[in-house]
């Protein structure tokens, strides 16, 4: 595309807007769970309308796996589709939201009941932006590194479980192997009709826990680790369950 339209939560883009290339419009969208809603995926459809968004432009998502999940829902449908290229700034989107093309909002009656796959044009994930993050976010964001590790074993979960303190500017590596392993995983089931499953470890009680709680009193992150403790239970292995712990 040569025009872009960039669809951006106003905390990173108030740290990190010297990041971004030059948009015909840049669209605020707070980001939190609670905003991923199709009356929030309209507004924002309206306003691309308004601004004279066309079908050969494309839209920058820049933020967390919130606004990568809605703005890559508004690319993907806008006009029946426009290339999206993620630009994730939290540690979640960075390992892990980012990847694959799954877009979508949330209804009353579940998590991400309407979406569509689109794969992104690229993902541009710059470490930098974690050092703004709060610690409490970035640690959230980790339990999504712990899920990776655990998937793919060896090198990586020696890693990972190797490291004593969260230095975003020491992570570099240890996101671009996580990002290579969902890759890997995608690439063989894009659909999610069979091995990308295994992408969902930690989820199910995770999403329940979001759920019963309204969203409001865990991070995404947070109920992600709660339900990576869960399975470990479920799944009889002890000695991975304490060192997640």
């Amino acid at each position: 595309p040569s025009r872009w339209f960039t669809i951006a939560d106003p905390a990173p883009l108030a740290d990190h807007r010297a990041l971004l290339p030059a948009a015909v419009a840049t669209l605020e969208a707070p980001g939190g769970e609670e905003r991923k809603t199709l009356a929030e995926a309209e507004r924002l459809l309206r306003e691309l309308a308004r601004r004279g968004a066309r079908r050969d432009d494309g839209v920058i998502a820049f933020g967390g796996g919130v606004i990568g999940d809605l703005a890559g829902f508004v690319a993907a449908t806008y006009q029946r589709g426009v290339p999206v290229v993620q630009a994730p700034t939290t540690l979640v989107a960075q390992v892990d939201s980012a990847y694959g093309g799954k877009t979508g909002v949330d209804l009353p009656e579940g998590k991400n009941y309407v979406g569509a796959y689109h794969m992104p044009l690229a993902v541009l994930a710059d470490p930098t932006t974690l050092r703004t993050l709060p610690r409490e976010e970035l640690a959230a964001g980790f339990a999504e590194v712990v899920k990776t590790a655990l998937l793919a074993g060896g090198e990586l979960w020696e890693r990972v479980r190797s490291l004593e303190r969260l230095d975003p500017d020491g992570l570099d590596e240890i996101i671009f192997a996580c990002a290579r392993t969902k890759l890997d995983v995608v690439a063989a089931d894009e659909r999610d009709s069979g091995a990308r499953a295994q992408l969902n470890l930690g989820h199910t009680v995770g999403h329940a826990i979001e759920a019963a709680t309204g969203y409001s009193r865990y991070r995404h992150g947070e109920a992600i680790a709660l339900g990576l403790l869960a399975a470990l239970r479920l799944s009889g292995a002890d000695e991975l369950r304490e060192e997640v712990r």
